[in-house]
């Protein structure tokens, strides 16, 4: 699963690993995990190359479990081994939403460094749409909408598990994994 940054990746990830009886990755609690520091610190640091070659390491041993749905990070796909290993490995399913409703979203949870220094989120948001629109569609086998939204978030990740359940189900290249 891939997307931008809000569209519920990790989230909705466990709740379709759970319905289809798979185990679950998030590549960046995986870095986390790795460099023993936040994503804001790695960043921090020692810079947005010294995360993406963690990503890169930890991207290549994810693509490659087998039954596992996998939450990349929203930048993962800039790198072209990462896409390749992904693509060759995996169903890649684009999460998009509603660039509003990811700037609501995002609101509600600062804990990520900025992607662009951009201060509005909204503005980061159509910045980078903007920059990864066309990569996202190249490498993506599937696309799903998440921007639906109710009261009940809970009852929302069941029916959008549900929904991306049904539409790996009539994918060809997820039948034949």
């Amino acid at each position: 699963m891939t997307g931008l940054r809000g569209t519920g990746k990790s989230t909705l990830g466990r709740v379709l690993a759970r319905l289809l009886g798979y185990g679950f990755r998030d590549t960046d609690k995986d870095i986390v995990r790795r460099a023993g520091m936040s994503i804001n610190d790695i960043v921090a640091q020692h810079g947005w190359d010294h995360f993406r070659n963690l990503e890169r390491q930890v991207v290549a041993g994810a693509a490659k479990l087998h039954q596992h749905v996998i939450a990349v990070g929203g930048g993962a796909l800039i790198n072209e081994e990462n896409a390749r290993v992904l693509k060759e490995h995996s169903v890649v399913v684009l999460l998009v939403c509603d660039l509003s409703v990811l700037a609501a979203r995002i609101a509600r949870h600062s804990h990520r460094p900025s992607l662009t220094g951009q201060g509005a989120a909204e503005a980061e948001i159509a910045q980078v749409w903007e920059a990864r629109r066309e990569r996202y569609h190249a490498v993506a086998d599937l696309t799903y909408d998440v921007s639906a939204q109710s009261r009940n978030e809970g009852d929302d990740l069941r029916r959008k598990a549900a929904g991306l359940h049904r539409l790996l189900r009539q994918s060809n290249r997820f039948a034949a994994g």
